[in-house]
């Protein structure tokens, strides 16, 4: 989506963003089972949580609905998606719609080439794989499952090969050694495919299942300079995205450590924007709306609503909208916004374990600084 098409310029509660008709991009939970522990993890270990039984009725409802309204993209998460043995129909409804129809997946259940190419024949246009490590035994413990690192190889391969465009999700964790990014990137080249170009950067946080491992997540230097590492890849000819972080963190570190322009550019353009509730929104296996992928369910189910209008109607979408809970990064008093405003919207919302706060490091920085309110370098509307 491109980033002139949502934002208006009117520094005013309600009226920042063109809100779609319908969210542009789905992610939809379709099971929470999955037969990796990853330590990380920010779904919940609970065995009832992840022997829910799945309603497929439902899920291919879920897709119809979204569908049919005009939703662009699809992702399918989990749990594991393509343990869902009923994955098949969900992708040919999907398709229905002309949906561009992506899933994230450890690869363990696409050892097979010829499930591969049923995949693709119903469907599916790309998998992200969940890489942790360039090497297998960090793979391995962090995934929490012996053999994790070749079946996800295995699945890179065999997804090639069934035409299936293939990126890497990337989880760094202080497990993983310095400069790891970069061999996974060098050994997926030389080994695997010269095709896989894009690697995807997961922000980790502490919840679920993951609050059990707290000593595994970066603090904010460690992170900062992760990502300085990380954009080093652009120079090797990948693309490089990374979960949301907020810009004036960034250069204030950046400052810090005298890092140079040339590579804080890098790290700023690495930076995958979020528009939870602007133009994105998360549902689980019962359309039950999230306020974020890693987050449970906040609203209603879509099943049980008229959609697309509950899109634009219900109170809670419009208060997070307003940003009138954001009073560091936007000021309506003086029609102004922080500089970085239109390329962060503050970070991630959910970086605290709830919504409608302002990013950890935006904090971090309004803190170190002595800020009380709006960081010093803003635009004003026009």
């Amino acid at each position: 989506m491109k980033l002139s098409s949502i934002f208006t310029n009117n520094i005013n509660a309600g009226k920042l963003f063109n809100i779609p008709d319908q969210p542009v991009n789905v992610m939809l939970d379709v099971t929470n089972y999955c037969n990796n522990r990853c330590l990380f993890c920010y779904n919940t270990g609970d065995s009832t949580y992840r022997s829910d039984k799945i309603d497929v009725a439902s899920l291919k409802q879920i897709v119809s609905i979204i569908g049919e309204n005009g939703t662009k993209e699809i992702l399918y998460l989990g749990g594991e998606p393509f343990s869902f043995p009923e994955m098949r129909d969900i992708l040919r409804t999907g398709r229905k719609y002309g949906m561009l129809q992506r899933a994230v997946s450890n690869g363990s259940f696409l050892k097979n080439k010829d499930t591969c190419r049923d995949l693709k024949d119903c469907g599916l246009d790309e998998i992200g794989f969940s890489f942790h490590s360039a090497r297998e035994a960090i793979h391995d413990k962090l995934a929490g499952r012996k053999g994790s690192f070749r079946d996800a190889i295995v699945a890179v391969e065999n997804s090639l090969n069934a035409g299936i465009s293939v990126s890497v999700q990337y989880s760094p964790t202080r497990l993983n050694s310095k400069q790891d990014i970069i061999e996974l990137a060098m050994y997926i080249r030389e080994k695997i495919s010269s095709e896989v170009i894009l690697f995807d950067i997961n922000r980790l946080l502490p919840l679920g299942y993951g609050s059990n491992h707290d000593d595994l997540f970066f603090d904010g230097d460690e992170w900062f300079l992760f990502l300085c590492e990380a954009s080093t890849l652009f120079q090797q000819g990948f693309d490089v995205r990374a979960e949301l972080t907020p810009f004036c963190w960034l250069e204030y570190k950046a400052g810090l450590y005298g890092i140079p322009d040339k590579i804080i550019n890098a790290v700023f353009s690495m930076n995958r924007g979020c528009f939870m509730w602007v133009a994105q929104l998360a549902l689980d296996y019962k359309g039950r709306v999230k306020f974020c992928p890693a987050g449970g369910f906040v609203g209603p189910s879509i099943l049980e609503v008229k959609w697309p209008d509950f899109w634009k109607t219900w109170e809670s979408f419009k208060q997070y909208r307003n940003f009138l809970w954001n009073n560091n990064c936007v000021d309506y008093k003086t029609k102004s916004t922080c500089a970085f405003f239109y390329r962060c919207l503050g970070g991630c919302k959910y970086s605290k374990g709830t919504h409608y706060q302002l990013d950890r490091y935006a904090i971090d920085f309004i803190e170190s600084n002595n800020k009380g309110g709006m960081y010093e370098k803003n635009s004003k509307a026009k």
